[in-house]
């Protein structure tokens, strides 16, 4: 504090009335530049002058300007600092005896430049002040020629006897009604003497006005009554005390609001109100009733202050007051009375200007989808001008609306918003935001750097900006802060909103967004369709189509100055914020690290994925493997995806291979950029892909009371096995323990074979008692609907809607179109098993060839045409279709049990080296499963066809593997022997 002002024995000039040489309470400027107070010149004028009192100017109009607002808030900071003086100066019931002769020309320009030495620090609107200081005691000034004789004054008091005893005795509505009226006039007459005012806050008459409000119908008398009571609470808070002493008191004000009378809502501001009763009487619809209508004029009865104004004051105590469901409820009472763009109007008016930018974020902040709303219809300077003047809590409140103001869902739109925000008032924005944001409390930095950070990047990002720059660093340093978690979370918010995805309702779908791109289209599907249902049109979709060429081009220029900041050093950030003890500050920190991860391979190489793996490789894998959130492991795979294209990072991922492959196998069905993972993995020299498969023995179910099993079949969390004695069984193996839900007999006699087509609606089953059966699946059971004379033995099926393919006596095969005789295709060789996929059929046949066959024209060729040994028969016993490649396995010649082809090329990729002649063939995505006769079972990496394992199933061999097959999401394999047992292992 300067020395001049530790010395002062007066206050400035320039605070000072040059009528009553007091301080000022409410300055008014003229027209000619002279600074009076209000009632003072008011006085002046009254008397029926028509000068300006020190220049003599004539003055234009009688009607006085608003509060010279900047003045009076320099007055109340210099009263802060020096209380006593401004207590000495302050205004006194007397009036002064002459006006001052003379005093000096005050302009809003020269006073802030006299008093650039006084902290503007706490300055805040003159609605806030006014209602800080609880509606100070009113002082009265005159002039002597203006003064009320005593005797006028007497005589005053002896005409309102008659009517405050009446009030305060009378039975009759209708004389207490005409008492109201005439102690008005008599009021008005006084012009407010202390003396008046004294006699009518006697409790009895106070307590009468109370029971008038209470019984009386008539608008005028409701309005007067309430008037006079405001005006004496103003004079005296001796009467708001009376007021406030009994509830039915408050209740009796809070009913007449709620019935239409705006005017009480002022009496219900000057009596301050708890929140506690202010949500108790649900005023919320009624004071936004009071907003949007205008103020009705009745005689000359000026209030102390616009129910409108009161109305706003009230309305941000219910808002700001109570627990955030309470908040939240009253901010959605607001917007369903249509009350905000009421509000919005309101903020050209500089009183309550920052109680109005309070309701409309508390509203943005309850329901998101009403930015939009506020957007389309709001003037953005007066918000620029409050944060401009305001301290440092009105400056947070207008950073909180802005930044919640420019999350819209429509990138164009926003992009708008946001070049208004900075093109907007008479000092640059951004430089304005760069110094408060210099200078700003912790908790709201990052809202303002994020906003800095937009207005930044409405244009192509340049080499160097020092908003950029500030602002990024702000954000990386709140997230490498130790302490603080409320700001941590603040930022981390900030940064994800600055991607830009947001629904229509104003939520982030950038989860939802990274979960599609990855695979997992459920909570996507989901959002959108709520959207859809929230809006009631079909133009979401559309919308969201049209934007998303400039939102991608926004989330890319974002992601690009993010990610490049100081060679990447916001990862190391999010490497903290990973390792957090807050679930939810570790959640938020995870899509923001692989939202920004992901957009790395989308973005020009600028040698910072390096940066990013070294930060949150390790933290990735920590969640991959402890975290029980299907979604986060997720996000975590579609992160690691963008490092599998660097070779380093993919040799930094090889490490964790065997650690790490058995939950990536779980994730393959919900994620598609775990195969891609998987595949890289597996391929890479470093890692031996022999090491990644184990197993575990769950169970065996025993089924010999129904013969053989001869052939099995795993779909949706079922296992269905066929028997020799024509049972088809259905097994429950969802869970850890198979259990039979189904036992069906249609057939007569064994059934060979069960298909079903990858379609997956119908089930087929052949049979030695010369049917074909198609089954309906249901999730409890299924149905057989169709029964199919084919006059002969099935050996085994493949089927489709259209056809069926099946082995029978004979050479060849046939086909059935399910409604003639079957087509027989003859190339002389026995064959033993078939696949089918599209219009191909693949019969394994004796010889140890592959037949190929047209199902179209019904031609054949030979696929694969095996080497020919004069001892011993050579035979294809299985054939397995899986995408684009064809498993054949059989007779072992050369050690050479079976091969693998490309089915678009025809050739051979790879093949079985095993001495066992394989019988059975089951593949998945990463193994291929071989069985033989004396029920071994052995393991194949897929990728390199190279043999990681094998395993034994129960019995010492003595029985044959008749079936095997794995369940879809390849955690389980299924065998099937002989002596009617079937075996289950975890595939680990």
């Amino acid at each position: 504090m300067s020395e001049k002002l530790t010395t002062q024995t007066r206050p400035p000039k320039d605070f000072l009335c040059s009528i009553t040489s007091q301080i000022f309470f409410e300055p008014v400027t003229l027209e000619t530049g002279q600074t009076y107070e209000r009632k003072a010149i008011q006085e002046w004028l009254e008397r029926g002058n028509v000068t300006c009192p020190i220049t003599l100017q004539p003055l234009s109009a009688s009607i006085l300007p608003k509060t010279n607002y900047v003045l009076k808030r320099l007055i109340s900071s210099w009263k802060e600092q020096y209380p006593d003086l401004a207590q000495e100066f302050s205004y006194s019931e007397t009036p002064r005896d002459s006006f001052r002769s003379s005093t000096k020309e005050i302009h809003l320009a020269s006073t802030l430049d006299k008093t650039s030495d006084i902290s503007c620090d706490k300055s805040i609107d003159d609605y806030l002040n006014y209602r800080k200081k609880r509606f100070m005691r009113a002082a009265v000034f005159t002039s002597p020629t203006s003064v009320i004789s005593q005797a006028a004054v007497e005589a005053i008091i002896n005409n309102l006897k008659p009517y405050g005893s009446c009030l305060s005795t009378s039975d009759s509505l209708q004389e207490c009604e005409a008492a109201v009226l005439a102690i008005a006039r008599l009021w008005k007459e006084s012009k407010a003497d202390p003396g008046v005012q004294s006699f009518l806050s006697n409790p009895t008459i106070v307590n009468g006005f109370v029971e008038i409000l209470s019984a009386s119908l008539s608008r005028e008398v409701l309005r007067t009554s309430i008037y006079i009571l405001s005006e004496l609470v103003f004079a005296d808070e001796g009467v708001g005390n009376t007021l406030t002493s009994v509830d039915s008191d408050f209740d009796c004000l809070a009913a007449l609001l709620k019935n239409g009378l705006s005017e009480a809502d002022v009496l219900i501001y000057q009596l301050t109100p708890a929140f506690a009763q202010l949500s108790a009487h649900d005023l919320v619809s009624s004071l936004v009733l009071t907003i949007l209508n205008k103020s009705e004029d009745l005689d000359d009865i000026q209030f102390v202050m616009e129910p409108r104004d009161a109305a706003i004051a009230l309305l941000e105590q219910i808002l700001m007051g109570g627990d955030e469901c309470s908040r939240s409820l009253s901010a959605l009472s607001v917007i369903s009375t249509n009350g905000i763009p009421a509000l919005v109007k309101c903020l050209d008016r500089l009183e309550g200007r920052r109680s109005i930018v309070s309701i409309l974020l508390c509203c943005m902040q309850a329901e998101k989808g009403c930015r939009s709303l506020i957007a389309n219809r709001i003037e953005l300077s007066p918000v620029l001008e409050l944060f401009h003047a305001g301290n440092d809590s009105v400056r947070g409140i207008c950073v909180d609306f802005l930044s919640e103001l420019v999350q819209l869902h429509r990138r164009k739109f926003c992009n708008q918003i946001l070049q208004i925000i900075k093109d907007e008032g008479a000092f640059s924005t951004m430089h304005t935001f760069l110094v408060y944001l210099q200078m700003a409390p912790a908790k709201q930095q990052p809202a303002i750097a994020a906003l800095l950070l937009q207005l930044d990047l409405l244009v192509e990002p340049r080499e160097m900006s020092m908003y950029r720059e500030e602002a990024i660093d702000i954000l990386i340093e709140t997230l490498r802060r130790k302490e603080f978690s409320d700001s941590k979370m603040m930022a981390l918010d900030a940064l994800i909103s600055l991607s830009g995805r947001l629904t229509s309702s104003g939520k982030s779908y950038t989860k939802a967004w990274l979960l599609k791109i990855a695979g997992f289209d459920q909570p996507y599907n989901a959002l959108m369709k709520a959207e859809q249902l929230r809006k009631e049109d079909n133009d979401l979709m559309e919308t969201m189509e049209e934007e998303e060429k400039p939102a991608s081009s926004w989330e890319r220029r974002v992601a690009f100055v993010l990610c490049n900041h100081e060679n990447g050093s916001i990862f190391k950030a999010l490497e903290e914020c990973l390792k957090s003890d807050s679930l939810e500050m570790a959640r938020s920190c995870l899509v923001l690290a692989t939202w920004l991860t992901y957009m790395l391979s989308t973005l020009p190489h600028t040698g910072v994925k390096d940066a990013a793996r070294k930060s949150l490789l390790d933290e990735f894998i920590n969640v991959l493997q402890s975290s029980k959130n299907l979604e986060e492991k997720i996000l975590v795979t579609l992160a690691m995806k963008t490092f599998v294209s660097d070779p380093s990072a993919l040799e930094a991922l090889g490490v964790y291979a065997k650690c790490i492959y058995r939950t990536l196998r779980k994730l393959k069905r919900n994620s598609l950029v775990v195969r891609d993972i998987m595949e890289a993995l597996m391929n890479l020299p470093s890692v031996d892909a022999t090491q990644l498969w184990s197993c575990s023995e769950m169970v065996e179910l025993d089924s010999s009371a129904n013969g053989e099993v001869l052939s099995l079949l795993h779909l949706n969390g079922r296992l269905l096995s066929s028997h020799s004695d024509g049972t088809i069984k259905v097994w429950d193996v969802g869970k850890r323990l198979p259990r039979l839900v189904q036992e069906v007999r249609e057939h007569t006699k064994a059934i060979t074979c069960l298909y079903v087509p990858s379609s997956g609606d119908k089930l087929y089953s052949g049979s030695f008692d010369k049917t074909i059966r198609v089954w309906s699946i249901k999730p409890e059971e299924i149905h057989c609907i169709q029964v199919h004379d084919v006059k002969e033995a099935v050996y085994d099926l493949t089927a489709n809607s259209k056809v069926a393919c099946y082995i029978s006596h004979g050479t060849g095969v046939k086909v059935y179109n399910w409604s003639g005789t079957p087509k027989h295709i003859n190339f002389n060789k026995y064959v033993k098993c078939l696949a089918m996929t599209g219009d191909k059929l693949y019969c394994g046949c004796s010889s140890y060839s592959i037949q190929e066959v047209d199902l179209c024209n019904y031609t054949t060729n030979t696929f694969y045409s095996g080497t020919r040994k004069l001892l011993g028969k050579q035979v294809i016993h299985s054939l397995h279709v899986h995408k684009d490649l064809l498993f054949a396995g059989g007779s072992s010649v050369d050690a050479i049990a079976g091969k693998v082809f490309s089915l678009s090329t025809k050739a051979v990729i790879g093949s079985f080296p095993t001495g066992f002649d394989i019988q059975r063939i089951a593949v998945n995505s990463d193994f291929i499963y071989t069985a033989t006769k004396c029920g071994l079972i052995e393991v194949w990496v897929k990728e390199k066809v190279i043999k990681a394992a094998s395993i034994k199933m129960a019995g010492g061999g003595h029985a044959k593997t008749t079936s095997l097959t794995s369940d879809m999401n390849e955690l389980m394999l299924f065998a099937a022997s002989s002596d009617g047992r079937i075996q289950v292992w975890a595939l680990d």
